[in-house]
């Protein structure tokens, strides 16, 4: 789904939808803190992305999930076969294999102890979307 991020950018990559991502939102943060909503709530994920040119909003639900970008002209792509748990579990496969390249995805200056908070942030991020991930077919009811 993520390429490896690499100077302030990675590629998503969604059945047939490729587009660059750049560093201008806060990908594994961001993204994980919409599937933890999708899990345990039922609310659908809205994860964002800037490709300094065009934005793209990826729209994850229990029965619809679709791609909105703004590439040109305003388009709709719907997705199959993506919901919740799978998007989540490969957002979350893709952050802990390149953990290091994600946790200094944002090119900002902070302090020795503010990048030790944001890795424990981002560890306790991922911990709170495997365990909703876990939770999940309990509570949706769905097996998936």
């Amino acid at each position: 789904m993520l390429s490896t991020p690499k100077a302030g950018w990675s590629e998503l990559t969604l059945e047939d939808f490729k587009v660059s991502v750049s560093y201008l939102t806060d990908v594994p943060f961001d993204w994980l803190r919409a599937c933890v909503g999708a899990l345990k709530y039922g609310i659908p994920a809205a994860c964002f992305l800037d490709s300094e040119g065009s934005t793209t909003t990826i729209i994850v639900d229990n029965t619809h999930s679709y791609i909105v970008t703004t590439f040109e002209d305003l388009h709709v792509i719907p997705l199959y076969g993506i919901y919740p748990s799978k998007f989540a579990r490969e957002l979350v496969e893709d952050i802990k294999r390149d953990f290091e390249d994600w946790l200094y995805w944002s090119d900002c200056s902070l302090s020795e102890e503010q990048w030790a908070n944001r890795r424990q942030m981002l560890e306790d991020l991922i911990e709170e979307t495997e365990k909703a991930l876990e939770e999940y077919p309990h509570l949706s009811g769905l097996n998936c």
